[in-house]
């Protein structure tokens, strides 16, 4: 849960819905780092984007090890996520 103050996918209209579906069609899912941009939809579409382009089929490292990254990361940081 963040604490700064977000739209839940659920309550947002306009423009951040569209930017909310596109995500959702895009990963199957809305992650709550996607949630946590959601006071600027273009934010929240370019990391979403960023992400697409660190994480995709098309990464040199291959599932495996950007999962393990991940997850070393997530440890280090003592992040749950």
């Amino acid at each position: 849960m963040a604490w700064i103050k977000t739209t839940a996918e659920a309550e947002a209209t306009g423009e951040l819905a569209q930017a909310y579906a596109s995500i959702r069609q895009q990963n199957g899912s809305v992650s709550n780092i996607s949630e946590a941009a959601s006071l600027n939809p273009r934010v929240m579409l370019a990391l979403a984007e960023l992400r697409s382009a660190l994480r995709g089929p098309h990464c040199a490292l291959g599932k495996l090890r950007q999962e393990m990254i991940a997850v070393l990361t997530s440890a280090l940081h003592r992040c749950t996520y």
